[in-house]
């Protein structure tokens, strides 16, 4: 499905700046934070203008419009496009973020304490594969 047409869906009016910042993070795997998504940005000439504030904004918007992950790991904030189904792997090594598909089912949470859960988000922070093949490597 085209970003323009997700974004109607959830009911965020279709600007420019969305429908772009929306199909960048469809098609990029690198879980990008704020200010790499602005420098990706600022380098194409037709979207120069770009500012850092909209690219904040905008995220924002997606995020609360359920488009967007929001994945906290120890050294920034970066975003997803919000697939179902996987969760993320932080390399403290290299500061990468996999998208990982867990063989164990997580306990469906409801309540804890008297508080409804909607959304539960795992990030597991290890050092990844690549990481360890050169460590071991030398």
């Amino acid at each position: 499905m085209k970003a323009s047409e997700l974004l109607k869906q959830k009911g965020v009016k279709p600007t420019v700046h969305r429908v772009e910042i929306m199909e960048y993070l469809m098609n990029t795997k690198t879980h990008p934070t704020a200010d790499e998504i602005y420098e990706h940005f600022k380098k194409e000439e037709r979207l120069s203008v770009l500012s850092r504030a909209t690219v904040y904004n905008t995220l924002r918007v997606l995020a609360q419009a359920g488009l967007v992950k929001v994945i906290i790991t120890p050294d920034a904030i970066r975003y997803d496009f919000a697939q179902e189904g996987h969760h993320h792997f932080y390399c403290h090594k290299c500061q990468k973020v996999y998208d990982v598909m867990l063989d164990v089912e997580l306990p469906q949470i409801s309540k804890v304490k008297g508080h409804e859960i909607q959304h539960v988000q795992l990030t597991l922070v290890g050092i990844c594969e690549n990481c360890l093949k050169e460590s071991h490597g030398k």
